[in-house]
């Protein structure tokens, strides 16, 4: 991804949906710290935002991105606390959203959410939203939402602007569709690199 664009990252832990269709929390896992922020780094993604309201969840994901802040870390692993450091924990994606304007004069995030179902409103293929992107007057920033659980819930959706395509393999839409969040986080910024 081109540096100079600003886009953000976000693993939404709620308002999730569970296989049943309800609304829920899920919980956050120590692999989508790790490998997501080694992922946002490597494209450029201003921050990586985990959002969670659970009390507990906070209290260990902020002991584990502690742990990165040390000079021990710093010296055997400096790559990796350089990733991580690009990580934030807030609890709703309202804070994900000023602390976005904060940092862009108060300018408000395009949302974009991924899905692995096609959604037919505000649907948007990843070359289209790449030239989105590459526009030499964009100043806009964006954040790329991803879910967890069985994905966002539809009460999210209200707050979107695009939705990008669904990953498919091999077997197309109607096929196998169940990758890791942190193997779609990667193919999606790939996708949108230039």
């Amino acid at each position: 991804m081109n540096q100079s664009v600003n886009i953000y990252l976000v693993l939404l832990h709620y308002p999730m949906t569970n296989r049943n269709g309800e609304r829920v929390t899920t919980s956050v896992t120590n692999m989508d710290i790790h490998d997501i922020s080694r992922t946002c780094r490597t494209y450029g993604i201003k921050n990586y935002y985990i959002v969670t309201p659970l009390v507990d969840q906070h209290t260990i994901v902020g002991r584990l991105l502690d742990h990165w802040k040390t000079e021990k870390s710093r010296e055997f692993h400096p790559d990796r606390v350089e990733a991580l450091s690009r990580v934030k924990l807030l609890s709703s994606f309202d804070e994900v959203m000023e602390d976005i304007a904060a940092q862009n004069g108060g300018d408000k995030a395009e949302v974009v959410l991924t899905d692995a179902r096609p959604q037919l409103e505000k649907q948007m293929s990843y070359s289209e939203y790449r030239e989105v992107l590459k526009s030499p007057t964009r100043t806009r920033p964006s954040v790329i939402v991803f879910g967890t659980g069985w994905g966002v819930h539809p009460s999210f959706h209200s707050r979107v602007d695009v939705i990008l395509d669904p990953v498919l393999g091999s077997e197309g839409a109607g096929g196998y569709n169940h990758l890791s969040v942190r193997a779609a986080v990667a193919i999606i910024l790939d996708r949108l690199s230039f």
